[in-house]
């Protein structure tokens, strides 16, 4: 298929090319600036009164082109934009698909929102599909999501809003994914479909997850009642409500809830963890590895392995292994020694345990191979007397025994438990 995609070069657009490449499609991108080579440019200015004239074997229009600076906006000539677009796609046959926004309402408290309640209106009537979704997260920092990340990066508290606002997050892959899988199907009636999380989420969470799994810092909680937002608001003008983001922030305080599980069904869409959505990948599968092998060679080196020994075990498991991190509970690497009780000979034969005992065996040979293995396995560089060396044999030797009875236990309640459960 070939789809036209404006507002290309923006934060979801540069996501939605390089998935429609992905699955095949060519794409040409209607923006103020070419792409690049490898993606066919057609001009096109939301700010520029024209009548744009599509080719003739464009098989879908997806609108996503706006203007997200409230101070900037021309609600008037971004609808007529949308007019003259809507009609270029019908003298070409072109499905026509709108990006809209959660915001969308007659009765919306920002300009932004009424604009894009008007452009729906207009899609809806030509037949087109519109699409709302929730607030978008994830991938390059830009947009709202940009903002709100560069906000808890700077402050140390984090506001908690009183009565506290529901959001629906969905991440900017998963939003490009169901956008292309719009423009692919053909028996979709819909005319307008809400993406988003089922269940909402408080702002506050949101927040406190953009601070713990992307910017990786500890932030305190402030009650701030939204009563006292808006009375700012009024006081500031709206002049200064537009320059500080005041507007984007307050337009959050009103969003109406989605019933967004429908839309994914009928789209075949899962969406990912928010907590794995918020890394640079998108996923936490290279985290995960990270927390594996730090949590196996401190088992083996019994003291904190370096991060160039760490990086040593990701590049193994991701050349030789697939790169799928170990299903093991989170409670082993918080306490590395707990590695023990699966570190039995037994076990290691079992198919279940065959992956995990690899891994280890290939820790043990990583660990090997550096100064600190050396210093573990071989005692280099230490000076130790007689009574030093017999008190760490002895320490050694009730270390085992300790092991051992400890599997003998586990063992033993493991079977008592499978004969109860076969009984």
């Amino acid at each position: 298929m070939r789809l036209l995609i404006t507002g290309a070069t923006g934060y979801i657009g540069s996501r939605l090319i390089c998935q429609a490449l992905s699955r095949g499609h060519e794409v040409i991108a209607a923006s103020r600036k070419p792409i690049n080579e490898h993606v066919t440019w057609l001009p096109f200015d939301l700010n520029s009164p024209f009548a744009i004239r599509l080719p003739d074997s464009i098989d879908v229009v997806l609108h996503l082109a706006a203007t997200t600076d409230l101070r900037a906006l021309d609600s008037a000539m971004e609808v007529r934009a949308a007019e003259s677009l809507i009609h270029a796609a019908k003298q070409v046959s072109a499905k026509f698909i709108f990006l809209s926004s959660q915001t969308a309402s007659q009765t919306a408290p920002t300009a932004y929102g009424k604009t894009k309640y008007e452009i729906e209106r207009l899609v809806r009537e030509a037949g087109g599909i519109a699409v709302r979704p929730g607030q978008v997260y994830g991938g390059t920092e830009r947009g709202l999501f940009g903002m709100l990340v560069n906000t808890v990066r700077r402050l140390l508290v984090i506001p908690v809003f009183l009565p506290a606002p529901k959001i629906q997050p969905i991440h900017v892959d998963d939003l490009a994914l169901a956008l292309v899988l719009c423009a692919e199907s053909e028996e979709f009636k819909l005319s307008i479909i809400c993406l988003g999380a089922p269940k909402p989420i408080s702002f506050t969470s949101f927040l406190r997850i953009i601070a713990k799994e992307r910017v990786q810092r500890y932030r305190l909680l402030v009650p701030v009642p939204i009563a006292l937002v808006r009375m700012v608001g009024v006081v500031i003008g709206e002049h200064l409500r537009s320059k500080f983001g005041l507007d984007r922030l307050m337009s959050l305080f009103d969003l109406p809830s989605m019933k967004t599980a429908h839309d994914l069904k009928l789209l075949g869409i899962s969406l990912r963890p928010i907590t794995s959505g918020m890394t640079l990948s998108g996923r936490n599968r290279r985290r995960n590895l990270i927390r594996e092998g730090k949590g196996l060679l401190t088992y083996i080196l019994k003291t904190t392995p370096s991060i160039a020994l760490i990086k040593r075990y990701v590049r193994y498991v991701e050349s030789v292994r697939e790169g799928q991190p170990l299903t093991i509970s989170s409670m082993m690497y918080r306490w590395p020694f707990l590695f023990g009780f699966l570190d039995e000979p037994g076990l290691k034969t079992d198919g279940s345990h065959a992956e995990f005992a690899l891994r280890l065996n290939a820790a043990v040979v990583l660990a090997e191979a550096t100064t600190q293995g050396a210093r573990r396995f071989l005692a280099l560089g230490s000076h130790m007397g007689l009574p030093v060396c017999l008190s760490a044999m002895l320490s050694a030797v009730v270390l085992e025994i300790f092991w051992r009875a400890s599997r003998l236990g586990a063992n033993l309640f493991m079977k008592l438990r499978r004969r109860s459960t076969e009984l």
